[in-house]
Formats: structure tokens, sequence, C-alpha cells
């Protein structure tokens, strides 16, 4: 029995593959080594297997605890795991949940998202994207990824992420750059001020979610042009930053996470803007890789 994960950082969605055949799907919190150490993992995993309810069965905890007990394989693709100092703090953390498990393999997200995003009859060079709650990217040839984008993470990257376009309007926010309107439209959903913000930055864990909690304020209001310049311009910086490193953006593209789906269509002007192609979006990959298997 297999079990799937598909880890950002803000959420991982799980999958389930049983003896039978059935596919058993729920989510959790975003399992970034970057953020949580292995016993915040093993905490948080102790709670889905007590309290998760399945998003396509009728039934909750007991259903799911009777089938995770069985798990022999896990094969889990998460945000931070480039390095393998930061796997094996994942690792640590589902040998624990799942010591009957003969086979666990952690890997990154980026290679979770190239299998998940190509189809398996496309063998030719291309970009694979990174938007959700954090961004990344990589040339991939069908097989394997041969480049990686040199990441620094929230603070110091994620140019075009949902924590990006968050830090972004609410820098304009508090700097009062934004259009009157969509000002007013911002104050009046959120209540935020200086105090609150920089509480939740520096005091507060995980302030990529936090920020990345605006882009639903985004993308209801995409066709704003000041909103619409700000998203065109966050996603010319992620662009910037893959040409310096990987030359020829003159590819097709594929991408995965939130970001790029709900943004479809600005991202897909920006790439063509570069002669590349955008080909395919996959708003989640846990799916793809389920399927694949």
């Amino acid at each position: 029995m297999i079990l799937y994960a598909d880890s950002g950082s803000t959420k991982t969605d799980w999958a389930l593959k049983t003896e039978d055949g059935k596919i058993l799907t729920w989510k959790s919190g975003g399992w970034n080594p970057y953020f949580l150490s292995t016993q915040q993992m093993i905490e948080e995993g102790k709670d889905f297997i007590n309290k998760s309810y399945l998003e396509n069965q009728n039934e909750s905890s007991d259903y799911l605890e009777e089938y995770l007990y069985k798990v022999t394989k896990v094969q889990f693709y998460g945000a931070g795991c480039s390095t393998e100092e930061n796997r094996k703090i994942v690792c640590a953390a589902l040998e624990t949940l799942f010591p009957q498990a003969k086979k666990i393999e952690v890997a990154h997200d980026l290679l979770g998202a190239a299998h998940s995003a190509y189809n398996d009859s496309e063998n030719q060079k291309g970009i694979v994207l990174i938007l959700g709650t954090g961004s990344n990217a990589c040339l991939y040839n069908g097989n394997k990824i041969t480049q990686e984008l040199t990441n620094l993470g929230f603070w110091l990257g994620d140019e075009g992420s949902g924590g990006f376009l968050g830090k972004k309007l609410v820098i304009d926010f508090l700097y009062n750059r934004l259009s009157k309107e969509i000002h007013y439209l911002f104050y009046q959903k959120y209540k935020l001020n200086r105090e609150i913000v920089l509480k939740r930055a520096y005091q507060e864990p995980k302030p990529n979610e936090f920020f990345a909690s605006f882009v639903p304020f985004l993308y209801k209001y995409k066709d704003d042009s000041f909103v619409r310049n700000l998203i065109a311009t966050t996603f010319d910086e992620f662009l910037n930053r893959i040409e310096e490193e990987f030359k020829d953006l003159n590819l097709n593209f594929y991408a995965v996470g939130s970001v790029a789906y709900f943004f479809e269509e600005i991202l897909k002007e920006r790439i063509a803007k570069r002669k590349g192609n955008l080909v395919r979006v996959v708003k989640s990959p846990i799916e793809g890789l389920v399927g694949k298997s």
C-alpha cells in the first residue's frame, strides 16, 4: 500500500493508494523543513491520523487509521527538500509515523512537479515552474532535472509566489502606493496596520503563509489595472531570475501550483513576451503523481 505526499509551504496533499486500487485523499499543513522540525511534523502527522476527514469518502479518522497502519511505501515530494539534511528531517518524521513502511523516499517538490506536469510521452527539454505559496523552477528533459534555479526562500527570494505577491501588496498598502479604490477595499477586508503586519512578519511562525493569504484578494480584483500590473511585474521578476540562470526561455513551460492556476492568463502572457510557450498548468500535482504510479 503506497502513501504519496506533495508538500508546499502552506499545505500538504496526501493520497493513499490501497491494495484494491482505491485512492483516499486528505490535506494537512505544509511540511517545509525550513519552517518545521521533525518533532513538529510528527505531532501534525499524529493529528491528521486521528482527526482527518477524507475528501472523497464519507468516513473520517477511524477509517483512515485502519489503512495507514498498512502503508508499505511512502513517496514524499516537498518544498525545502533539496538538500540531504532537510530530506533527513522529513524522513525521520515519516519513519516515526509509519514504522511498518519498508521504503520511504523523500525528494524535492520540483521533481514531483515535473513528474506531474509532463505527460509520459513528452521527453523534450522544458522549464517546470512551481508557483504556489513559494516558487521554484528547473530545467527538465522528460526524464530528470538537469538544472535547478537558485532558491533563496521566502525572505530573500520566492519571486512570483503567493508569499511574494502578498508581501508586495502589503508593502504597497503600508506605503500608500495602492490606488485609492484598492487601498480602501483592502483595508475594509483585512483591517491591517503597521503593527499587525510587523508582528505577523517577524514574531509569529510561517510569515510566508500570512502573506500568501492575500492572493484571493488579488484574484478577485485581477482585472483592476493596478492589481494586474502588480501581478505581471511579480511574474516578470521571477522570469528574469530564471533567464539569468537558464539563459534560453524559448522553450515549453509547465507550471504547477495555485498561483499559476489562478493567474494563468497573465503568466502565459509574460512567458510569451520572452518567446516561451506555456503548455500546461496543473493546480495540484498529487493526482498526476498517483495516476502515474
